[in-house]
């Protein structure tokens, strides 16, 4: 999914990322996003931060 949120990756500062939505909307309309970029497959958190190695939520593993 595409979502254009301004992020870049907190590891190389790339704008190419790849965004999946995880959890339940809220009321309010928020969600959480986890992000994989795309130049160095870093996938991390949108508000935390947290870099993640393996994401039950996305599938995703590091190669």
């Amino acid at each position: 999914m595409k979502i254009e949120c301004g992020c870049h990756c907190i590891k190389c500062g790339c704008n190419d990322l790849e965004s999946n939505r995880v959890g339940k909307i809220e009321d309010d309309g928020y969600f959480d996003i986890h992000h994989t970029c795309k130049n160095c497959k870093t996938h991390f958190d949108h508000l935390e931060g947290e870099i993640f190695d393996i994401c039950i939520k996305c599938e995703f593993k590091t190669n």
